[in-house]
């Protein structure tokens, strides 16, 4: 499963003029922040993005070489392979909208929701 980051802010504030960058342009508040105005941590936010960026740093070293390959299951199903000498990573995807795969891929099985 691919987890996607939505883009916005990391850290929720308050703009007490309501202006931002000019003259009426209104700005707002990201309550979607893993960090609350204050910096406190917002649950479950925060700790899905800790995780993420936990995960992505183990797998640095194979991301970050130049060797990618992609695998194509049929069906709206592929693998994006990185690797390099010491390490490999793989994200599987589906494509499919409406239909759940599982995927066995070097010799493990995986769920892979729509």
């Amino acid at each position: 499963m691919v987890g996607i980051v939505k883009c916005g802010s990391y850290h929720g504030g308050t703009n007490f003029d309501r202006t931002a960058g000019g003259p009426y342009i209104a700005t707002s508040y990201d309550y979607d922040a893993p960090l609350d105005e204050y910096g406190n941590k917002a649950q479950p936010k925060w700790g899905h993005l800790k995780e993420l960026h936990r995960v992505l740093k183990s797998m640095e070293e194979s991301l970050t070489n130049e060797n990618v390959s992609q695998i194509d299951f049929g069906n709206s199903i592929t693998a994006i392979v990185y690797a390099s000498n010491k390490s490999s990573s793989c994200f599987l995807t589906n494509a499919n909208t409406t239909t759940d795969a599982t995927v066995s891929f070097r010799g493990r099985t995986y769920a892979v929701p729509a």
